[in-house]
């Protein structure tokens, strides 16, 4: 079995047809999220995922479930639960974009040749993360995403490993573009 199969096997019990498979996946991720933003939670995306893991999870057992959207909402009732339960942890900060005040040729250029000098100060496995994280465009950012999604434990990790890439690299081309941090 390849590291892809219990994605593979969650899409054919949704449907067997891989483009109408893809497509309900996207409309129960989107309902589900709703359902969370309804219950006033924050991380609704978060918990949408998991409740998506665990979803694929339980369809990768030996039991049966004829109806997606029942299992699905069960699943999103026991993490809302379980996460009301939870004691709270300090949020991440906002993920802000860097300010780029005029769009000069000359800012551009320093912003380029920052971000090329930070990524390549990055260890070889994050630089690669954050480079596959950004690739692509539609469909095959989807699925460049959902292979990284399978290589680092599901959506929730990849999102804060890519967030904590992001804010290394903020700092670091930060520090670039105002000449305080001495980069070679």
């Amino acid at each position: 079995m390849t590291a892809h199969a219990p994605f593979e096997k969650f899409l054919l019990w949704l449907s067997q047809d891989r483009d109408l498979a893809l497509k309900k996946h996207d409309e129960i991720m989107r309902r589900i999220t709703k359902y969370f933003v309804r219950k006033g939670i924050l991380e609704s995306e978060d918990l949408a995922a998991e409740t998506r893991d665990r979803v694929i999870k339980i369809v990768n057992g030996s039991r049966e479930y004829p109806n997606p959207d029942a299992l699905f909402f069960g699943v999103a009732s026991n993490v809302r639960k379980e996460y009301l339960r939870k004691p709270r942890l300090d949020p991440l900060p906002a993920d802000n974009l860097l300010p780029i005040p005029e769009q000069e040729t000359e800012h551009k250029e320093l912003l380029a040749q920052c971000l090329q000098r930070c990524l390549a100060r990055l260890p070889d496995s994050e630089r690669d993360l954050i480079n596959r994280y950004y690739e692509g465009r539609g469909a095959g950012n989807v699925e460049a995403r959902r292979k990284l999604m399978v290589e680092h434990g599901g959506e929730s990790t990849l999102r804060v490993k890519a967030f904590r890439i992001r804010a290394k690299l903020r700092t670091c081309i930060n520090l670039c573009m105002t000449g305080t941090g001495k980069l070679n």
